[in-house]
């Protein structure tokens, strides 16, 4: 039996779970000592039934010679402790994967060259907290940051998708099996990952998505992280799960400030009170992990600062529109405006500021995230 071969058998032993793969590990230290191994040698480890699974399980090798020739047939493969491929960042994690299904590329990708940061948040995100999510992991993309998320709904797609538009390299870390689409929706954003990063999964093919997966899955994007930005998350949110893992991993938990009273920006503040670092542009970010004098803006240095910035920004995209334009997208923000209440506000006629509308989304300054309702772009 080659050595992946038992590394497959050895992770799909029903019965046997991480843990106790882990235990028998520690014990036997490699993957041909466990395949070799007694019952004698399991019995302080095992129980008795769980023994005999074991045992048994050797009688039928040609059972994982097969699975790995379906794993292929669908381009999914697999790494593990001391694969050449195995992210070197989650050896000293707190239960290690014992095995890595790879669907995509982490060849050199995710070693410990490599700068990754984790962003998370609710799976129910505001408009705002999506376009934060989406311009915070474009801007790190950008300056060559692997971004990693679970490819959940709400702000893990966000993240994805920014660092696929800045070109860059993104993680999907499943808590299903690694061929399947959880949530449907994401269907697309999956096949677009698995040709411009990796999707990494714990679990085999055609494994459901049960919610204890979820909160184990969270270790790993923690894990391989060198931070966790969280972006929105309510009071009890999956989210902070990931972000305590990362402090019990010795990385940094970066929070984006929400509004008081905003149930999901409720978890991020009090991330923030707690010690998080508050950040308010990706700059923040990049210093921390670099240092380098370039990323250190005093005028991103604080909400009242970035209120400024932001205002800034806005003067410059005003410089580019007609003058009607700029009535328009004076009284448009981050927060979505109904139609209705914008030709309400710009008193030139809805047949105008409908044109109007339609001519500033075409140049890129506006966009609707729901039809009919208008806000900045950013």
């Amino acid at each position: 039996m080659t050595e992946d071969i038992m590394w497959l058998w050895f992770n799909n032993i029903d019965g046997i779970g991480l843990t106790s793969r882990l235990r028998i590990m520690s014990k036997l230290k490699n993957i041909d000592r466990v395949h070799e191994a007694n019952k004698e040698q399991l019995q302080d480890i095992l129980k008795n039934n769980q023994i005999n699974t074991f045992m048994n399980s050797k009688k039928d090798i040609n059972k994982y010679i097969e699975l790995k020739e379906k794993l292929m047939e669908r381009n999914v493969w697999f790494v593990y402790p001391g694969h050449k491929d195995y992210p070197i960042k989650l050896y000293d994690i707190y239960e290690p994967p014992t095995l890595l299904y790879v669907k995509g590329n982490i060849n050199n990708s995710i070693n410990s060259q490599n700068v990754n940061i984790a962003i998370v948040g609710s799976r129910k995100p505001s408009v705002y907290g999506s376009e934060m999510a989406m311009k915070f992991a474009k801007d790190l993309a950008g300056h060559g940051i692997n971004i990693i998320s679970g490819l959940a709904s709400g702000i893990d797609s966000k993240a994805h998708c920014g660092s696929l538009l800045a070109g860059g390299y993104t993680i999907g870390i499943l808590g299903c099996g690694i061929n399947l689409t959880y949530p449907r929706e994401n269907a697309e954003l999956y096949a677009k990952i698995s040709k411009n990063g990796a999707i990494l999964s714990e679990y085999g093919l055609d494994v459901g998505p049960v919610p204890g997966y979820f909160p184990m899955r969270n270790r790993l994007i923690s894990g391989l992280s060198d931070g966790v930005l969280v972006v929105e998350a309510k009071k009890k949110s999956g989210s902070l799960i990931t972000a305590d893992y990362a402090l019990e991993q010795g990385k940094q938990v970066y929070a984006i400030p929400g509004k008081l009273l905003d149930s999901n920006s409720e978890g991020t503040n009090n991330l923030i009170k707690e010690g998080a670092y508050l950040v308010t542009s990706y700059k923040d970010i990049m210093f921390d992990l670099t240092k380098q004098e370039e990323y250190k803006d005093s005028d991103i240095c604080s909400e009242q600062n970035s209120i400024r910035a932001s205002d800034e920004k806005k003067r410059v995209n005003k410089n580019f529109l007609a003058p009607i334009e700029k009535m328009v997208y004076s009284c448009l923000s981050l927060e979505p405006t109904y139609i209705d209440d914008i030709i309400q506000t710009i008193g030139i006629g809805v047949t105008k500021t409908i044109s109007v509308l339609y001519t500033m989304e075409e140049k890129g300054f506006i966009k609707q995230p729901v039809k009919g309702y208008y806000i900045i772009s950013i």
